[in-house]
């Protein structure tokens, strides 16, 4: 059993491994695509906005789904579904001979809508395999996982950019559904639908179910609302990584993807030292420590003059060390201290809430970030972020939440 779920873990996530690299490479050579067509921060806005709002908004409701029906199919289904999409761009590339904006923007939405059928089912599968108390390092694990096709993916897609049309880049992204689906089969995960519940299946009653557990946690409640004002400073800034890159410090492509990797290398060291260590006993104080660091380096971005590129670099290179001791340990978090049955809807409102955040910063972006000054808007984002530490320190509930001698009684019921 000990080698079991070790073994069941390494082969889901080899598997999603090669799908999140195939994906990013075909993200990356889009959004540079339309940085070079276009040199909009308003259509790199509506782009990242494309690719979260449907998940945004359909996550309120597939958590319930995931909760209720076998996750290993839904899981197999949206990757499908989002390699037929990819699929489909490539047809329309090789037919028009270009993608246009239009083309692009419809894709990165219905990938958007299979992401939202497929992130609370592996969120939710992890806790059913892993032991609870490997939660934390497993956390800092997947998160490794991911980043190291997080850290390959920008040189790949630089070099890919400048030497293949487009439309094949985008291939490589049904490439690696087949490689998902394959894998999540090889896993051989038992049937991970939670059986708590008897209730003929009913999709708003059990939405109301997980909103009513959720709101019954005051410090789950309030994190949400403080990861949802984090979302709406971090997430706009990061689409205009590209941008700023290329125009504000004069860069290519390739300054774009050293950026893209530097963010990626410190995730990556980041994920291997939350997987060798786990975090302090308390996660919310590894966790606020990390939000003032992510914020401490998007203000120092915020004062960089244009000649200092390679400091916006070592910045990025910090911001990346910094996000896996919050965003992985927030997800161990969830998983340890919520019920099983309920799992998949707490994970997807708590995702919706930050996800839904993000399009209302990325279209102050698109209206306010030119006039303000590129860099400027990294400062303001550092800002808003420093106060999501400073509310971490100052609600007791979110401060307290993971102490020992506070453990929560077991929820009731709810109909």
């Amino acid at each position: 059993m000990r080698t079991q779920w070790k073994r069941q873990f390494a082969t889901l996530w080899v598997g999603q491994a090669v799908s999140i690299l195939t994906s990013s490479i075909s993200q990356y050579a889009l959004i540079w695509h339309l940085t070079a067509q276009t040199g909009s921060a308003a259509v790199l806005s509506l782009a990242a906005v494309a690719a979260l709002l449907p998940q945004g908004i359909l996550s309120l409701f597939t958590g319930a789904v995931a909760d209720r029906f076998d996750r290993r199919k839904i899981m197999a289904v949206a990757d499908g579904a989002i390699g037929l999409v990819s699929l489909a761009l490539v047809g329309v590339g090789l037919l028009l001979g270009d993608l246009p904006v239009t083309a692009i923007m419809v894709t990165l939405a219905l990938r958007s809508v299979g992401s939202a059928f497929h992130s609370p089912c592996l969120q939710a599968v992890t806790p059913l395999i892993v032991p609870r108390e490997m939660l934390g390092k497993c956390a800092g694990w997947s998160q490794g996982v991911q980043t190291v096709s997080l850290l390959l993916s920008p040189a790949l897609a630089a070099v890919l950019f400048a030497a293949v049309p487009l439309p094949l880049i985008i291939a490589l992204d049904a490439m690696g559904a087949v490689f998902a689906i394959g894998f999540l089969l090889l896993a051989r995960l038992p049937a991970l639908r939670a059986t708590g519940e008897e209730a003929p299946f009913r999709l708003l009653d059990d939405c109301r179910a997980g909103c009513a557990v959720l709101r019954s946690k005051k410090w789950l409640w309030q994190l949400c609302l403080i990861c949802g004002l984090f979302s709406l400073a971090v997430v706009p800034v990061s689409s205009l990584f590209p941008l700023v890159s290329m125009r504000y410090f004069g860069g290519t492509a390739v300054a774009a993807s050293v950026v893209e990797t530097a963010y990626s290398l410190g995730m990556l060291v980041g994920s291997f030292l939350l997987g060798l260590w786990g975090g302090t006993r308390n996660k919310m104080t590894t966790m606020t420590a990390a939000v003032f660091a992510l914020g401490g380096c998007l203000l120092a971005m915020g004062c960089l003059p244009p000649a200092a590129f390679l400091s916006f670099v070592s910045l990025s290179l910090g911001m990346g060390l910094a996000s896996p001791f919050f965003n992985s340990l927030l997800t161990a978090l969830i998983q340890e201290k919520v019920e099983g049955e309920y799992l998949g809807r707490v994970l997807g409102i708590a995702s919706a809430v930050m996800t839904l955040a993000s399009p209302v910063g990325l279209g102050l972006t698109a209206l306010f970030a030119e006039g303000v000054g590129l860099i400027r808007w990294f400062a303001l984002a550092g800002g808003v972020t420093v106060l999501c530490g400073v509310l971490c320190l100052v609600l007791p509930a979110v401060r307290r939440c993971d102490l020992p001698q506070k453990r929560e009684a077991p929820c009731r019921e709810v109909s």
